[in-house]
């Protein structure tokens, strides 16, 4: 499958990152923040290079990678959604060196406030490449009469939801995004930091959702997989 797509197509609208920065949805946005948006959408515009890799994996192929270091807490919502999968894919995306470059250069500059609108826009490009392949992916199942209407793809990330950052390692073996940039770290952080990767998981809706009473679930500030829930209801 392609895993390529167009910047244009994940850019975030200025009130999904003045929103993240803290700014309510019926907040007066001064003319100065408007400005500060505008210039760090530009910069990251110029600077973006975003690219992905996407690849098919059978379950038992990753299960292996699932486990990775050993390191995953016991019971998490993965352990339980994989095995009833129906398809499955790795997948690494990257917003590119230059992106990442920038970001730190601004923050040496001491420009805090262009490099917080930056790397918030950046972020939440990441995020919405991310739910693109997750698109992208459903598409191209349904061109093999895959059902779209009792089946849903979502995306988890190694260091989420107890699944340790470690398995990283293993999915690096297997999908090798070197060859478009990423690497890893002896930490299993990705470089450029502007990257996201996991697994695609197509299957039942009902699969995807799970209630918040995991051990880790506490120390969770977003509770992002709320909304991520909530949206099979009305997919």
């Amino acid at each position: 499958m392609d895993g390529s797509f167009i910047l244009e197509d994940i850019l975030p609208p200025a009130r999904d990152v003045l929103q993240n920065q803290g700014f309510k949805p019926d907040s007066e946005i001064r003319d100065r923040i408007t400005a500060l948006f505008n210039d760090a959408m530009e910069l990251f515009k110029k600077s973006a290079n975003p690219q992905g890799i996407i690849a098919e994996i059978s379950i038992k192929e990753f299960a292996v990678i699932y486990e990775g270091e050993s390191k995953n807490d016991i019971d998490n919502p993965l352990i339980r959604i994989f095995p009833q999968a129906d398809y499955l894919a790795l997948f690494a995306l990257t917003m590119g060196e230059e992106v990442s470059t920038n970001i730190e250069t601004l923050f040496q500059k001491n420009d805090f406030p262009v490099v917080y609108m930056l790397d918030t826009i950046a972020s939440l490009a990441a995020d919405n490449a991310a739910e693109l392949y997750q698109g992208k992916y459903m598409k191209s199942l349904t061109e093999e009469n895959y059902d779209t209407v009792e089946n849903y793809v979502l995306a988890y990330s190694p260091g989420y939801c107890g699944w340790h950052i470690s398995g990283q390692k293993k999915m690096f073996e297997y999908l090798k995004p070197e060859k478009i940039g990423i690497t890893l770290n002896d930490s299993f952080l990705m470089k450029p930091l502007k990257s996201v990767s996991g697994v695609l998981i197509a299957g039942k809706k009902k699969i995807h959702i799970f209630p918040i009473n995991f051990y880790f679930c506490q120390y969770c500030k977003t509770k992002s997989c709320r909304q991520r829930i909530k949206s099979l209801t009305v997919a």
